[in-house]
């Protein structure tokens, strides 16, 4: 490779992250409470119960515990919840929990 091909390589190296790259769908630490999230609880089965829309993981987390407690399985370890992001025009953008 000549000195004007690594220096166009370097260059196009230095300027494609400036440009046309989209994120890659992950969401920094910080926002999990800054974002809207549906929240999904699932039985013991494997069955799906969607319980709503909320603001941040924690109340996700709130009303997944509260739902499991509804049911009487709050002190069963076979239950469990995701919180899906609600981005970029899609119901499960990012799964934050």
């Amino acid at each position: 490779m000549n000195i004007k091909a690594k220096v166009r390589f370097i260059l196009l190296l230095l300027v494609l992250p400036l440009f046309g790259c989209d994120d890659d769908g992950t969401l920094p630490l910080s926002e999990y409470e800054n974002v809207d999230v549906n929240v999904y609880f699932y039985f013991p089965n494997d069955r799906e119960v969607y319980l709503g829309t909320t603001r941040g993981a924690s109340s996700c987390g709130r009303m997944s515990h509260s739902y499991a407690q509804s049911k009487n399985l709050e002190s069963s370890d076979n239950w469990s919840y995701i919180c899906c992001t609600i981005r970029k025009g899609s119901d499960c953008y990012n799964k934050i929990r």
